[in-house]
């Protein structure tokens, strides 16, 4: 017989990668334990934060302890999480083992021998921190919800919570990444409102460096700030001035974070389980979130919500395919998931060295849109013919646009086509572009077009002839039906008469 104590390392949170969401805020439903003793700010070797105990911050912004999410008669699985201490309304800001839920009510917190942030569970333990030190450490809850584990002697931080978020990101946060160790900061949604662990979606600034972050879907970009001008992304223009929004590039690192003017507002950004980033603000009068902005603010600009090719209407949130495309797969279409887009009917004839009946390819006219992303500006042409030329003499190109009045004017698209979106017709914003087809596409047009107006035609030829058909028919048949009425009369005298003789 022997003792033994296992222990385990919890990963740091790792971004999976980066398209039925409109839930602006929902009520998350948390049971917190009533803590009879609770700890101060700080945990010290051997003292443990149980299911019965909590540490809070200094001036009672946050707490930390173990929480249950759901509602009473699910299944009691445990979290070690940080909430608000001041928010009336149960609000989780970080969890500790969101994927590794706890059952076993003498679950505890603790600083190991080693020095190390451990959950213990019996014989099990799980390692939050893997630093190496003297051993002599301490963990302290500080008023900004940020759990930091330092060295007691020389007072240096050794690991903080804010470096492994969670769904949420609070002022001071960084969401980015650091050069010099590539760690990086980034959110990941719930899967559920009951259930913590790492959901689909998630939000990471872009690794190449441009200066904007993303919400992906697994390993799909869904959605884009825009790239940061100084003071604001390009598709966040929702700021306010309550806020200092800065971000940070330099040789060590590159991130985004912000911070209060007012330090009495309460505010955080939180992923929500729909994929949708939103900013809020508590409203301690009324008792509840203030949705200050959410993005993306419509399906149509979750990048991409109906795939390569595919156009979003907004006034009915539904997807078709662009002239000339058809859908590469109506099952997943029927279903809901139309972001696998759509493909050409013909192939293209640039660079196979053939053209149907004497014909290249044609560009179609696609009206009153929004126009599609990433587009390729040629600011050294000047005129409506040259973009078409510049575009048709590059195979990869699918589209191209020109603006006269702007000094940018020629735009062109290679590959696929994402993110159209069709506005009204009164809509201010709705643009042209001219969208690359195979000549066989026109050719089927217009022969289409030739049957429609023959088929007119006839109809409008065989319309009165049927009338004037019918009409005469009717005449004949009562002049005939007349006749017959006269003989019979005439007949039947000249038999009296015969008779009478």
């Amino acid at each position: 017989m022997f003792d033994y104590c296992l222990k385990i390392q919890l990963p740091t949170p790792i971004i999976r990668g980066m398209t039925n969401f409109a839930h602006p805020v929902f009520l998350l439903i948390v049971s917190f334990p009533l803590f009879a003793n609770a700890l101060t700010d700080t945990i010290l070797q051997g003292q443990l934060v149980t299911a019965s105990t909590a540490i809070t911050s200094s001036r009672n912004e946050f707490e930390l302890g173990f929480f249950s999410p759901g509602n009473k008669n699910s299944t009691r699985s445990s979290y070690l999480g940080v909430w608000y201490r001041r928010v009336s309304e149960p609000t989780v800001v970080w969890v500790a083992n969101r994927d590794y839920p706890l059952t076993d009510s003498s679950a505890a917190l603790t600083i190991a021998a080693d020095g190390n942030l451990v959950i213990v569970v019996g014989r099990v333990s799980y390692m939050l921190s893997n630093i190496s030190s003297s051993g002599n450490t301490s963990a302290t809850l500080s008023d900004s919800g940020n759990l930091v584990l330092t060295d007691r002697r020389s007072g240096d931080l050794l690991w903080q919570s804010f470096d492994y978020p969670s769904d949420t990101l609070l002022p001071g946060m960084k969401l980015g990444h650091d050069k010099r160790n590539g760690k990086t900061w980034s959110l990941s949604a719930w899967k559920s409102k009951e259930d913590p662990g790492r959901g689909v979606f998630s939000v990471e600034v872009d690794p190449q460096g441009t200066n904007q972050f993303f919400i992906l879907q697994g390993f799909q970009k869904y959605w884009s700030s825009g790239i940061w001008d100084g003071q604001s992304f390009s598709s966040i223009p929702e700021w306010n001035s309550y806020y200092n929004y800065s971000y940070v590039t330099n040789d060590n690192e590159s991130y985004f974070t912000y911070s209060l003017i007012n330090p009495r507002v309460t505010s955080r950004f939180v992923l929500d389980v729909s994929g949708q980033l939103q900013q809020l603000t508590w409203l301690e009068t009324a008792g509840l979130w203030a949705l200050l902005w959410s993005q993306p603010r419509e399906r149509c600009d979750i990048n991409p919500y109906c795939g390569a090719f595919g156009a979003c209407n907004p006034s009915t949130i539904q997807c078709q395919c662009l002239p000339g495309f058809q859908l590469n797969n109506l099952g997943n279409w029927n279903a809901g998931d139309m972001s696998g887009g759509c493909g050409r009917k013909a192939p293209l004839q640039c660079g196979h060295d053939s053209e149907v009946k004497g014909q290249k390819d044609q560009f179609l006219r696609v009206s009153k849109v929004r126009l599609p992303a990433n587009s390729t500006v040629l600011s050294q042409v000047r005129s409506v013919g040259d973009c078409q030329s510049a575009c048709f003499s590059d195979c990869s190109c699918s589209a191209y646009t020109y603006d006269g009045n702007d000094s940018n004017g020629c735009s062109i698209w290679h590959e696929e086509l994402l993110n159209v979106v069709q506005l009204k017709d009164d809509d201010l914003e709705g643009r042209d572009f001219y969208l690359r087809l195979a000549a066989s596409e026109f050719l089927s047009e217009g022969k289409d077009s030739r049957i429609k107006r023959w088929k007119w035609i006839i109809l409008a030829l065989g319309v009165p002839v049927t009338l004037l058909a019918t009409a005469s028919f009717f005449y004949w048949l009562r002049r005939r039906n007349s006749q017959n009425k006269g003989t019979n009369f005439t007949l039947s005298k000249q038999n009296k008469s015969t008779r009478a003789h």
